[in-house]
């Protein structure tokens, strides 16, 4: 199964008070984004993959609530972070489909 993996962690949980501090490390997400049914070789696909990897991060790092402008801030560190990690593993699933597939020829 092709997928990548998307894991986010709430960066401000050292400066809550330890008791919310523990609560929020237990509220790191992972999310898995599968593309077995997409050819990243097509840039239509592609974006689809990129679609999915953004509303990944969003579920991962939660809502940004306009209530409250220092959580909206954490939850745009949290989303810009974890798209910055999983950056690596899409370039590498798009390079990947991309490579020429090779054939041995029987002589």
């Amino acid at each position: 199964m092709n997928r990548i993996i998307i894991l986010a962690a709430l960066v401000a949980a050292p400066l809550l008070a330890p008791a919310l501090a523990q609560e929020a490390a237990l509220a790191d997400q992972t999310e898995f984004v599968s593309y077995d049914d997409l050819d990243l070789g097509n840039a239509a696909d592609v974006r689809i993959l990129d679609r999915r990897i953004r509303t990944a991060v969003e579920a991962a790092c939660g809502p940004a609530s306009n209530a409250d402008p220092a959580g909206r801030n954490e939850v745009r560190r949290c989303r810009a972070e974890t798209t910055a990690r999983v950056a690596a593993q899409r370039n590498v699933a798009i390079a990947e489909a991309r490579q020429p597939v090779r054939t041995a020829s029987v002589d």
